[in-house]
């Protein structure tokens, strides 16, 4: 569907909410499914390369269905809550399309640590564009907020800033950590003194096997030079990532509060349900990868990121159907007239 179409149809959506609620429904609950059935395994196993193409590509096509259906937004000239902030939540979903591509080649194909992708750019452009989208949406809707809703931001504010610095100052603990006293090994040397050995243990890891993963090929040049760019950078890309996603929380959570209780804020608390979502999935991810050494991707709790996608794509074919409605509404009134 085009601007053009959308002008010729009069506005008559094609795919209207109620359709895009059921497939999101069915598409996080098939999600959930294949993430609970799959992504445990065993401790010296890795996950085949079916599950991981699996994953990568439910997140890839609910984001050019959610981006599309933002983008469907920006083209109907009368959109409710203004046709910029769709242009923006749009250009933001493309954007962690390329970033996730580029995350998955560096791991299905060329068998390196995904968490220095050269996806890193366009996840750092996802949460700028998304940010700046969440704050013209509070602007254009004029949200205002009573002093308890204030209070209430607050506290969710404190929550999420309280989670993401334990979980970093945690992970930044993790390679100085002293080993617990049942890693102490006694070894019994050729001059029978005995001999500590207190190297840290073993932690429970998914390392990228080569072969499970479908026998990636050699990194050419230019993917090792971005590679080792990008590892120094690692730690500073997850902090800025869980930085950014508190900043979308306490936006989203102005947007909950503000809209609590009113049928044409529904799209808006989707919004909001879907950036607390992200901010799961990122928490986590930033946890695991300075946590858990050699850690594959496919963990449970990245099925957040797939639950965010989806309820974006919601928020904005709820939208779309409630300036339908208005506009609907707008021309009897004036035929009544």
């Amino acid at each position: 569907m085009t601007k053009s179409s959308l002008a010729k149809s009069g506005g008559q959506p094609q795919i209207t909410g109620e359709y895009v609620i059921y497939g999101g429904i069915i598409w996080a609950a098939i999600s959930l499914a294949i993430y609970l059935n799959f992504s445990v395994v065993d401790t010296n196993a890795t996950h085949p390369l079916w599950f991981i193409l699996t994953t990568t590509g439910l997140e890839e096509i609910g984001l050019l269905v959610s981006g599309w259906l933002c983008l469907r937004n920006y083209w109907y000239e009368s959109i409710v809550s203004g046709r910029a902030v769709w242009l923006l939540f749009a250009l933001a979903m493309f954007a962690f399309f390329v970033g996730n591509l580029w995350f998955s080649l560096w791991e299905m194909l060329w068998g390196l640590d995904p968490a220095a992708s050269a996806g890193n750019p366009f996840f750092v452009l996802f949460y700028t564009i998304a940010i700046a989208g969440m704050r013209l949406a509070i602007l254009d809707r004029d949200v205002q907020l009573k002093p308890q809703q204030w209070a209430i931001v607050g506290g969710v504010v404190a929550v999420g800033l309280t989670v993401g610095c334990w979980l970093t100052t945690l992970s930044a603990r993790a390679v100085t950590t002293p080993p617990p006293l049942g890693a102490i090994e006694i070894v019994q040397a050729a001059d029978s003194k005995p001999i500590v050995n207190t190297s840290p243990p073993s932690i429970v890891a998914q390392a990228i096997d080569p072969v499970a993963i479908g026998n990636p090929q050699h990194p050419p040049a230019w993917v090792l030079a971005i590679d080792r760019s990008m590892q120094p950078l690692v730690n500073s890309f997850n902090l800025f990532y869980v930085l950014c996603d508190l900043v979308l929380l306490t936006f989203s959570a102005i947007l909950f509060v503000g809209f609590w209780g009113s049928r044409l804020g529904l799209p808006w608390r989707m919004a909001a349900q879907a950036v607390l979502c992200f901010y799961i999935a990122d928490t986590w991810f930033a946890y695991a990868n300075n946590r858990v050494q050699g850690y594959e991707s496919g963990f449970i709790m990245e099925v957040f990121w797939i639950f965010g996608i989806v309820q974006f794509g919601i928020a904005a074919a709820l939208e779309f159907d409630h300036s339908i409605r208005a506009r609907r509404l707008a021309r009897r009134r004036t035929a009544i007239k």
